[in-house]
Order: C-alpha cells, then sequence, then structure tokens
C-alpha cells in the first residue's frame, strides 16, 4: 500500500483556478485502453482519489470488465508528474449507505463529495454565464497502491 505524501494532498485538491487535471485511465479485460480527463478530484484519507462520476459510460464498463485504473496527473509545477496506480470502482448514489469498498463506506464518501459541483463550482465561468445543470453520478474511487513518477530524473520509477 502507498501513502500520498502531504505534497501529493496538496496538488490533487487543486480545482479550478486554471490548476491540477488527472487524466483516469481504465482498460477492458481485452486490453482496450480509455482516458479521461478530470478536474473534481481530490484525495481522501491516505491512500484514495476520488473524482467526480459524471459521464463515465465507458469507464464503468471497463471497471467491471478489470478493476484497475491509473491517474496521472498534469499540474503546472515541476516535479508533480506523478502516476498512481490501484484498485478503482464507482461508488453511485444508488449503493447503500453501509456499502464498504476496502476502508470506505459509501454514505461517508458521498455526504462529503456527492455534489462536486455545488461544493466547488469551476469558477473560469463567467458570472453571466450559466453553466449547463451538472449530473454527479457518484464518485470513482482510486486505492493508491503504486506511485510512479515521469520527470526525466526518475522516468517510471515506482516511488512509493
Amino acid at each position: 500500500m502507498a501513502v500520498l505524501t502531504e505534497e501529493m494532498k496538496k496538488v490533487l485538491k487543486v480545482v479550478g483556478k486554471g490548476g491540477a487535471v488527472v487524466h483516469l485511465t481504465t482498460s477492458s479485460a481485452d486490453g482496450k485502453p480509455n482516458i479521461v480527463a478530470e478536474r473534481f478530484v481530490t484525495h481522501y484519507k491516505d491512500e484514495y482519489i476520488l473524482i467526480a462520476e459524471m459521464f463515465a459510460q465507458k469507464t464503468k464498463v471497463n471497471l467491471n470488465e478489470n478493476p484497475v485504473g491509473c491517474i496521472s496527473i498534469a499540474h503546472p509545477v515541476k516535479d508533480h508528474t506523478w502516476v498512481f496506480r490501484g484498485p478503482c470502482t464507482i461508488i453511485s448514489h444508488a449503493s447503500p449507505n453501509h456499502y464498504k469498498w476496502h476502508d470506505i463506506i459509501a454514505g461517508e464518501v458521498l455526504k462529503d463529495w456527492g455534489d462536486w459541483a455545488e461544493k466547488e463550482p469551476p469558477d473560469e465561468v463567467p458570472p453571466d454565464i450559466v453553466p449547463p445543470k451538472l449530473a454527479q453520478r457518484g464518485v470513482i474511487v482510486l486505492k493508491v497502491e503504486e506511485v510512479y513518477t515521469f520527470d526525466s530524473e526518475h522516468s517510471g520509477q515506482v516511488i512509493l
């Protein structure tokens, strides 16, 4: 099990403001990858990464076939070049509150992170433009088991 550093947690928490974008990669049973860019992301406890689940149809199919994902982070600060790998699932609003996946209880996660649009609306939208209503269906959860870096000095090395 890898534990996220305080620096990683801080970078993963940058929402809006032109900050962090993560790319979630999943793969079907026959190895066909799917990559989605996501902006609503945070850490949870010391070893989980949460992403708002809004339009993840192919991701859902892939995770049903192959429950492993990778999250890479693109951040405008040097040396914040990480890939997080581990088991991955989706906890939907339809999940029973007591449903448990590893150390996560669905009701607790959804209470805090089940409505990202209300919690942290994108601030790049001018005030005279009303953004479309976002329909969050739950959260995508990745349990971090390995952390790789892709900086020029340590490219591809497992660092945690």
